[in-house]
């Protein structure tokens, strides 16, 4: 009588099929700019194989070290370097960042924006806390109270330090780890 397993047993095809998306995954980093790929959670010699996919410029040979680059994902743990691509393509992000400026922006006072301030180093930690409460302090204070009879000079100046808190949290995601 024959035991049965409780593994797994995947078949040829299904093989095949993961080789090939992993395959594709490999062209995908390798298609990535450098700035990209360093926020990526990356073995050495998956990063060392990516750098040298640079150089390869025949169509047959690019394909061979996609799967080979393949093979090194699969060796590594593919899962979080997908959810990491996932992160670094997430559709939301700008809409997660303007709505954290609205809400500092609604704020009348620095402690009123604390919350937001203490969630946006939660999501960043790298963040720099005391910069961020020096541009949100810069972005209220030049709050126009009334948008009707504000000068245009007072307009220009709010527009100037919200831009300098969005460019801030831009440079902020820009640079997180993904991992």
């Amino acid at each position: 009588m024959t035991e049965y397993s409780d593994e797994q047993i995947t078949s040829k095809g299904q093989q095949k099929r993961e080789d090939n998306a992993l395959q594709e995954l490999g062209l995908l980093l390798m298609d990535m700019k450098q700035v990209e790929r360093e926020r990526l959670p990356l073995r050495d010699d998956l990063q060392y194989a990516l750098a040298e996919a640079t150089r390869i410029t025949s169509h047959e040979a690019r394909r061979r070290h996609a799967q080979y680059i393949g093979r090194l994902i699969r060796e590594t743990n593919s899962e979080q370097i997908i959810k990491a691509l996932e992160l670094l393509n997430d559709p939301f992000r700008q809409q997660r960042l303007s709505n954290w400026v609205e809400q500092i922006v609604a704020c009348e006072q620095l402690k009123d924006a604390g919350a937001t301030l203490q969630q946006i180093l939660e999501f960043f930690p790298h963040g720099d806390r005391q910069q961020l409460r020096n541009l949100t302090r810069n972005a209220l204070k030049a709050q126009v109270e009334d948008p009707a009879t504000a000068s245009t000079a007072e307009k220009d100046k709010f527009k100037r330090e919200r831009r300098k808190l969005i460019n801030y949290l831009n440079q902020l995601d820009k640079t997180a780890p993904l991992y």
